[in-house]
């Protein structure tokens, strides 16, 4: 299990992020916000930073995510990020040897985060198509992948909406970032029976869980894997099933305090082996 975490759900402070991390026993960080802003919008000595301790760290970096088209619903918003975020993004994860970039899937209109899961994502306008496919032809030129991310506010809100709009676009620059609590935040249920719909296309998985809520209810109350709604022992015997091998990332939205981090590392790992445990049951 390539276990990590996302820096900026322990601090913004990629050193301080690292410190704790390290102390739990992850060594692999996903970049996403650092002091001066949403990288690589920062300052650039910012992400030199970011490699120097690496380097000296011994660490890796296994992600990138911009946020991209996360809160992008008009032609305006997407001209801005295709000519001035994109190839910035781009630049850094090639130049940290990633193989792809996290990003989002175009914000429906009227969605925030308090009634985002009553906005339905069915229908999507063909705008939303002509935005996706011009983002995979780009990706494509730069030899980089582009991981949807699914996200109630957006068009791609659930794992079966990603996989259908990356379908419809027929490119295999597009891939998912697995996120089950970001789809229960949509869905209001664990939608580990959407799996096989997505399989093919997961490159990067998140884990957070949530507590029970019904449809309106607002923003989730975020928990440590298990306390919550999200059954990951489910979830990683599917991934375990098609062999998946990536990175896996902790993304808490709790404290950032490294008893939260050790708790939520502890119960993935568990997950994790009583998934592959009873994998081996049943072979």
């Amino acid at each position: 299990m390539k276990l990590g975490v996302v820096a900026d759900e322990i601090s913004r402070d990629f050193r301080e992020a690292v410190r704790i991390g390290t102390q739990a026993g992850l060594w692999r960080y996903e970049v996403r916000f650092l002091k001066t802003g949403r990288a690589p919008l920062c300052d650039r000595r910012e992400l030199l930073e970011v490699e120097r301790i690496r380097d000296g760290e011994n660490i890796e970096i296994t992600a990138l995510s911009p946020g991209l088209f996360k809160h992008t619903g008009d032609a305006a918003a997407f001209a801005h990020e295709i000519a001035e975020v994109f190839p910035r993004a781009v630049e850094w994860a090639v130049r940290w040897n990633l193989p792809a970039l996290i990003v989002f899937g175009f914000q429906k209109p009227s969605a925030t985060e308090e009634n985002a899961d009553m906005v339905s994502s069915a229908n999507p306008p063909d705008q939303v198509i002509e935005w996706l496919s011009e983002v995979a032809a780009e990706a494509t030129a730069a030899r980089i992948k582009l991981l949807i991310e699914p996200e109630p506010i957006c068009w791609a809100d659930s794992g079966t909406a990603t996989a259908h709009l990356i379908r419809r676009v027929g490119s295999q620059a597009l891939g998912i970032n697995y996120d089950p609590a970001n789809v229960a935040w949509t869905l209001r249920r664990d939608a580990v029976d959407e799996f096989d719909v997505v399989a093919p296309l997961i490159g990067n998985v998140h884990v957070k869980d949530q507590l029970d809520a019904p449809l309106g209810s607002g923003s989730p109350k975020w928990v440590v894997p298990g306390e919550g709604m999200v059954d990951y022992c489910a979830h990683f015997a599917s991934l375990q099933r098609i062999n998946y091998v990536g990175p896996i990332s902790l993304e808490p939205h709790m404290d950032g305090s490294l008893e939260t981090v050790q708790k939520c590392k502890q119960a993935a790992e568990q997950f994790w082996d009583k998934a592959s445990a009873e994998l081996n049951c049943l072979n």
